[in-house]
This record gives C-alpha cells, structure tokens and sequence, in this order.
C-alpha cells in the first residue's frame, strides 16, 4: 500500500525514482535547481529512458523556464529530454514505470533543508492509484490549454497500462474490472491449449480451464474444506510438478502464455466497440 514519506527520506525516494527508471521517467516540478545527487541519478540512466521534464511557466510572454540555466543545459545534455512549460503548474510528482511520488518538494537545493512530505506508490501494489496519477498528468495537465506540448507527442510518450489478468471459479477481473464470466469463456475458448491436468492429482481427463482446476474427486477433496490457500501440487496446463493453489493453478511460465491469449482476445473484443 501507499506509504507516507517525509524530509530526507522523501529526498532520497525521488533520486532513487531517477536513478532506478528503466523505461521512461517524468519529473513534474515547477521550480528545479539540480544538485550534484541528483545530477548523479541522471547520469545513472540507461540513453534509451525518456525522460519528461515537466515546469512551470513563469512569466507571461513565453515559455520561460522555472528550471536554473545551469539544471537546463545540465538536462539538454542527456539524451531522450523533451521539456514541457504549464501554465500555473504547482504540484510536484515523479514518475517512473514502477513507482510515483507525490511530493511537496520541488526538484531544487533549497529543498533539502525544507520540512517537506510525500506519498510513496508502488505500481504493483496500488494500480489503481499510480495511474491515477499518470492519467492526471497526462488527461488534465498536459491536454489542457496551460500546456506547451503538442497532442501528437503527447501520444508517442504516454505509457500504455499493463494488462492485469485476475482471477478464480466466481469472479474475472481485467484491469481492475470485473469481466462477465460468460464473456471471459469466449476469450478463453480461442486459447491453444484444450485439455488440461488436475492441479492435484495431474489426471488428464479434464479441460483446460483455470477457473477450474481439479477433477471432480479432487474437487470433492478440496470442497470438504474450501481452503483457498491450500497448497497442490501441479501446473493445470502443463501438468509440471509445482506450487499451485485453486486460485493459482499455473505455473509461472504457462500463466504468462494464458495472459497473452486473454489480453490478445479481450483486445479482439474491445475493438468491436
């Protein structure tokens, strides 16, 4: 979950948010005056990062830069920067493909001696919320009329959302919303594998099925007791020996196939509408 971060702590946070960005990186402060640290992080990444520079608009007549001439040519230096002016631009977050932190500190010197808080978000932990905060940046800040970027570039730098396949015998979840039993069955009807091997007892004479893994005498075992968590002993689709549960009855291997095949069918649905 979401935790609470303060003062140096919260400092050293955004650095490491630098430093550790492996895809893209985007720095959402008005006022920025880099230190040596942060200069440190930067140079720590890999050419291919695209990083966003995103600042206030000081003054009225053009996009003046709230950025230090000297954090300016610092930044102009390194590969992959595109800045963007915003008009009355006052909130601070940095972003990268796994993390976000919202932040009441400014990117600047002055900073490190400030009492200064902020929010540490995990994408794998809280989604919902760390995109929440991308679909800001990206939906009402950066579409607004406050922004200098144009639409075009706005689609060319903006993180796709990672498909989230989650589910058990009652209820499917993609990205975060429940799917129709029905409908996620026809996704699952056009996958390659047919039949299937009980995640218990590895017998092969049922179908390949996630949402239900066991044949009928295990599942008369299992349903003694409704113990989700119990431990079994096979992969449902390859039948190799390994740790499974009723909710997690693949592999890690075979999960990853039967991810693509439903996020490449529920697209195919989608695309109709």
């Amino acid at each position: 979950m979401a935790e609470l971060i303060t003062d140096r702590d919260l400092r050293h946070a955004i650095e490491s948010a630098i430093k550790h960005a492996e895809k893209f990186l985007f720095i959402v402060s008005p006022y920025i005056d880099l230190d040596e640290d942060v200069k440190k992080a930067f140079n720590h990444l890999k050419v291919d990062v695209i990083k966003i520079i995103v600042y206030r608009q000081s003054d009225k007549s053009n996009y003046k830069s709230g950025i230090s001439d000297g954090s300016r040519e610092f930044l102009k230096s390194l590969p992959n920067v595109e800045f963007v002016a915003v008009k009355n631009l006052h909130a601070k977050f940095y972003i990268n493909e796994d993390i976000g932190l919202i932040s009441s500190m400014n990117l600047t010197k002055s900073s490190n001696h400030n009492y200064e808080i902020g929010v540490d978000i995990e994408r794998e932990v809280d989604d919902d919320m760390y995109f929440e905060c991308l679909d800001y940046l990206f939906n009402d800040m950066l579409l607004s009329q406050d922004s200098n970027i144009d639409i075009e570039r706005i689609k060319n730098i903006m993180p796709k959302r990672p498909f989230i396949l989650k589910y058990n015998a009652r209820q499917v979840h993609i990205n975060g919303e429940e799917v129709n039993i029905n409908v996620f069955k026809s996704f699952h009807d056009h996958c390659n594998v047919k039949h299937g091997f009980c995640i218990r007892c590895v017998s092969t004479e049922i179908a390949f099925y996630p949402n239900q893994p066991f044949c009928s005498k295990c599942f008369s075992e299992w349903n003694k007791f409704k113990n989700p968590e119990y431990d079994e002993k096979y992969c449902h689709r390859c039948g190799m020996e390994t740790n499974t549960t009723i909710n997690e009855p693949l592999c890690d291997n075979c999960d990853e196939v039967y991810e693509f095949e439903i996020e490449r069918e529920w697209k195919k649905f989608n695309s109709k509408d």
